[in-house]
């Protein structure tokens, strides 16, 4: 098996701390590189801290008053899709319901509202809700096949609560499908090829044979749907991983893939609630019919810093392309296994 580097080095910052009579104080950190993409994260474990994020009722109350998505608004306020793609212009599954967006940012830009309930805390997704709405989005993305067989890339994504960027509070899924791949998906689709053309393997299997065989930041599997910390974190707060392996496209994925993806969100979600519970979340599919790449997830949470309730972006992430993290993937691992152990596999 090809030689995956997991490369890190520690840097010390020095200053005369005025806490402790100004004698020399040493600060210590991490800056680590991603195996894959040569993504920079800094672990700063030493800034940590946690800022509660408290959603109210009269603010929940506030925000529903105006929601297009909402069952008694959604018919007038809501668009629907072409009938070409879904003659009956809004496609359901259970109590979900997906919809194209008002103000899209992408050539194919569509929405997946969980249900009729304006407000889900954490705990209020279960299996059913989770599952219902993954696949819907999954039926959208087949129908759109149908329709338009040029796209090559799909992504389905989930800004949750506004510390995310999410601007509505009812919970929803968008979809996004282009010709092109975004950004960040394109330097991994380059750079799976790369190790392919240079080792003769594929990338996401060496990597999970490797993070199984280290044990450092491997949290369990369901079914063939594998959870990991990332070891250069993309959050503030640190990555979940989500490896579908040998799955290749979105439109490949089984309902049973979903269900399983959808029990270890659930774990994650357990973690979550008692930290903070805004997140970004974005699954990315390769080509229909593509065995270079699998399909694989990130999950990172989002906080507020206190004491000003301070964005967790700044100027390294925004404009310098690199990452601050206050907790290390090995110490989230740990922490997260707590409620991945009971309840789902491991090797």
């Amino acid at each position: 098996m090809a030689n995956i580097e997991f490369l890190k080095r520690e840097e010390v910052s020095i200053f005369m701390d005025p806490n402790d009579g100004y004698t020399k104080k040493a600060i210590y950190f991490e800056v680590r590189k991603d195996p894959l993409t040569n993504h920079i994260s800094r672990i700063l474990p030493y800034r940590r801290k946690f800022s509660e994020i408290i959603i109210g009722s009269d603010k929940i109350e506030a925000s529903k008053q105006a929601c297009p998505f909402c069952p008694e608004k959604i018919s007038s306020l809501t668009p629907k899709l072409p009938p070409e793609i879904a003659p009956e212009g809004r496609i359901k599954r259970g109590d979900a319901i997906l919809i194209p967006n008002s103000f899209p940012y992408a050539k194919y830009n569509w929405l997946v509202i969980f249900s009729s309930e304006h407000f889900l805390s954490l705990e209020q997704f279960d299996l059913e809700k989770l599952t219902n709405a993954f696949l819907l989005a999954q039926d959208g993305i087949r129908r759109l096949r149908q329709y338009d067989k040029t796209f090559n890339f799909s992504s389905i994504n989930w800004n949750y609560l506004p510390q995310s960027g999410g601007a509505i509070l009812h919970p929803h899924l968008h979809i996004v499908a282009e010709n092109h791949p975004t950004s960040s998906h394109q330097n991994v689709l380059e750079r799976l090829k790369t190790y392919w053309e240079r080792e003769g393997s594929l990338f996401w299997e060496d990597y999970l044979s490797e993070e199984i065989k280290r044990k450092e930041r491997y949290l369990g599997f369901e079914g063939d749907i594998h959870f990991l910390t990332a070891f250069a974190p993309r959050g503030i707060l640190g990555e979940i991983f989500i490896l579908f392996k040998e799955r290749n496209s979105i439109e490949d994925l089984s309902q049973d893939d979903f269900s399983n993806f959808s029990k270890g969100l659930i774990n994650i979600f357990k973690y979550l609630k008692n930290l903070t519970i805004s997140f970004n979340l974005s699954l990315f599919s390769g080509k229909p019919n593509d065995k270079s790449s699998w399909v694989y997830g990130r999950l990172c949470p989002r906080m507020q810093i206190p004491h000003l309730n301070t964005s967790d972006i700044n100027f390294l992430e925004k404009l310098h392309d690199e990452v601050m993290c206050t907790i290390s993937p090995e110490d989230l691992c740990q922490e997260l296994r707590t409620v991945f152990n009971n309840s789902s596999n491991s090797y």
